[in-house]
């Protein structure tokens, strides 16, 4: 195990020690517990770091860093951090009846007598201290971290949520011993930020009992209960120095200093009761997001005032009820059926899905900000294509409200010409871009609309429809119509759905087809007939050229492009948007050289032969689910599920799933991938659709 003991130094020397050549951070490049709310996300790493703190906007200013846990035997002075012990991460599964029964809110505040009942009750050892009968495999967004360190003879639980409607992270920290003696501890919480993501100019100060670190309007409250009894505020990353934590390693205990300003961190600690063999002892800590100094004080004083597991009811009952809705799908009768990690997988992915989105509708592609050594960038962008298969699952799990968000996103972002660019901040503004004037990706225009139309098909509101039929629409499908170049009869080139090349792609023609056709169907509910007619006609001219020239016959399947007979998984588009049905020879001899050729050691589908983006012919999840249901589309279900299952199978015990997974089954990219998710989402219900289909069940959706 990676603990040592340090030798006892002189107060002086403390914040003026040189950076180490050890990289704390460990190169991990994952994120297995996301917590959010909407209004802000934040993600930890699998060392059990808080790296990520993205607020105002999901995705957008994170104010991450490092946020980590750390613990001193006070007799022997064996310090050690808890990213290097033995973890376990997930997201909490089993809970207590009276729990799963509770719905309190600390949004609000408590009745004062009330609250100080339950305490007494608890202090007398009534109440939650009785051994009460247990709630088995329920989803939450609760996540659980178990820090083992068998040497040292401890174990740490962290657990630790959001509030559904309030800026507040809460974690509660279990240290237990595991030793055959007694032990005199003290727990240590080490919190470094780059607010507004830099380390200049940040203030971070101890305010009674509680610290909080600022710049310009972003405040972050730290409290804790029993509140700490030693802090340390110092400047970090700066002039060689490493920052406060280093106290804590050198004889376990904090200077004191109230204030720093500049590039700083902080420290807390709390000396914990004498622990005997097998006891434990639990400390409550919170963090309020705000933007001003006097709110995050005001929402502080309502967490203190509350029970302290307030919180976890209240994210626990939210969530519950939030996944609840779908038991109104006639597939849920089916869904017993399933392997139970597919189960827990199709949750989660339906979590991680929402999880991505801001109350603004933006979704971005992944929270996992990691990636940003390989590319000097992030996936923290709103992709048009990524958010558009969002909304295609959200409605298909009949959650119209959200996708309705997402809708409101696309009027806003939507150019004068009708099209969208390549991707945006949460905010709304143009992201960063690599490709050269115009910035097209034409499947990003088409597959909007698709999803506009998908969302009637379901929901049939036509509020939705009818609010974004002239800003979205019209505007979007027109420009369509106008990018079909007249001597191919194909759409123009533009960039492919993995941003590397420009062409005539299948996929990107289909998604425009799709777009158009469901622009005639939605001009047609709101009785705009002569739209429709000359929507209709483009769409049905698009399917004529697409199968006459992107159809390969000496190949005998379908070709990546107009300028290339590459196989690519892509290609599943022909059939999944309706331009032939997937019985079609043609789609069937296609599907099956995919899955020739392109399936992997690993037992998941390339992109295409000889991709090298992060290695060679990686196994993608979204390709791997695109074949689990075309399979399920013509009624061969074993395999299918046998493709779902292997997307289950290697996603992170979470229930997270990666972008890609390499030869050896690891998870390669970015983890998690909203697209990911959302495919899986897709892919189960779609199954579980044919699977009652087979067995005489009544699982109707709109034909593609």
């Amino acid at each position: 195990m990676n603990y040592f003991k340090r030798k006892v130094l002189s107060k002086t020397n403390r914040n003026n020690r040189k950076r180490s050549k050890i990289n704390r951070a460990g190169g991990v490049r994952i994120r297995p517990l996301i917590f959010g709310n909407g209004k802000f996300l934040i993600c930890e790493d699998e060392k059990g770091t808080i790296r990520d703190v993205y607020f105002p906007y999901v995705g957008l200013e994170n104010h991450g860093n490092s946020i980590r846990i750390g613990i001193c035997d006070l007799d022997s002075l064996y310090c050690s951090w808890l990213e290097n012990w033995n973890i376990r991460q997930q997201y909490k599964s089993e809970f207590e009846v009276d729990f799963c029964n509770r719905i309190l809110d600390i949004s609000e505040s408590p009745n004062k007598e009330e609250t100080a009942e339950k305490r007494a009750d608890a202090a007398q050892g009534t109440g939650n201290n009785t051994v009460p009968e247990a709630c088995n495999e329920v989803i939450s967004n609760i996540g659980e971290t178990i820090f083992e360190n068998p040497d040292l003879g401890l174990k740490v639980t962290v657990w630790e949520a959001v509030h559904p409607s309030t800026n507040i992270f809460y974690r509660i920290f279990e240290v237990r011993n595991i030793s055959n003696s007694s032990r005199r501890l003290r727990l240590f919480s080490n919190q470094n930020y780059r607010i507004l993501e830099t380390k200049i100019g940040e203030t971070a100060v101890i305010d009674k009992h509680v610290l909080i670190h600022y710049k310009r309007d972003r405040y972050f409250l730290h409290a804790s209960e029993p509140s700490f009894d030693q802090y340390a505020v110092g400047t970090a990353e700066w002039k060689g120095l490493e920052g406060t934590w280093k106290d804590m390693e050198s004889d376990a205990i904090l200077g004191g200093n109230p204030v720093a300003h500049g590039s700083v961190d902080s420290t807390l600690g709390w000396t914990l009761p004498e622990l005997k063999p097998g006891e434990a002892t639990r400390v409550h800590f919170w963090i309020v997001l705000g933007k001003d100094y006097c709110g995050v004080l005001k929402v502080h004083k309502r967490v203190k005032e509350a029970e302290k597991s307030a919180l976890f009811h209240h994210n626990f009952n939210f969530w519950n009820s939030f996944t609840e809705r779908i038991s109104v799908l006639p597939e849920y009768a089916w869904m017993p059926q399933l392997p139970d990690r597919v189960i827990k997988c199709f949750y989660r992915s339906l979590l991680a899905s929402v999880a991505h989105m801001d109350i603004t509708g933006s979704v971005i592609a992944s929270c996992d900000s990691d990636i940003r050594q390989f590319g000097a960038d992030l996936y923290t962008y709103c992709w048009p294509r990524d958010a558009a298969w969002v909304c295609l699952a959200l409605d298909r799990a009949r959650y119209h409200h959200l996708s309705a968000e997402t809708f409101e996103f696309f009027s806003k972002t939507i150019t004068p010409r009708g099209n969208f660019l390549h991707k945006y901040t949460p905010a709304g503004d143009f992201g960063s871009t690599w490709h050269p004037v115009p910035m097209v990706q034409i499947d990003e225009t088409g597959l909007p609309l698709y999803a506009l139309y998908n969302n009637w098909e379901i929901a049939r509101s036509v509020w939705t429809t009818g609010r974004y039929y002239r800003g979205l629409v019209i505007p979007a499908a027109n420009y369509l119509i106008k990018a079909i170049d007249p001597e191919t009869g194909l759409p123009i080139s533009s960039f492919d759905l993995w941003e590397e090349r420009k062409g005539v792609h299948t996929y990107s023609a289909c998604t425009v087809y799709a777009g158009l056709m469901g622009a005639c169907k939605l001009a047609r509910s709101l009785g705009d007939y002569g739209n429709a007619d000359i929507w209709k006609e483009a769409a049905i001219r698009l399917k004529e050229v697409i199968i006459e020239k992107l159809y390969d016959d000496k190949l005998g399947r379908f070709r990546r492009s107009l300028e290339e007979s590459t196989l690519d998984s892509a290609v599943f588009a022909v059939w999944y948007f309706g331009i032939l049905p997937p019985d079609d020879p043609r789609v069937v001899r296609t599907m099956e050289a995919i899955e020739r050729e392109l399936l992997r050691p690993s037992g998941g589908i390339a992109r295409y032969p000889h991709d090298s983006y992060f290695g060679y012919m990686n196994s993608w999840i979204i390709c791997t689910l695109w074949l689990s249901q075309w399979h399920s589309a013509i009624g061969n279900l074993d395999r299918a599920l046998e493709l779902i299952d292997w997307c289950a199978v290697h996603a992170h015990p979470s229930g997270l799933m990666p972008e890609q997974i390499d030869d050896r089954g690891k998870p390669l990219s970015v983890l998690p991938l909203a697209w990911s998710h959302s495919a899986f989402v897709l892919a189960v219900l779609e199954y579980l659709q044919a699977l009652a289909k087979r067995n005489g069940g009544s699982c109707v959706l709109p034909e593609k």
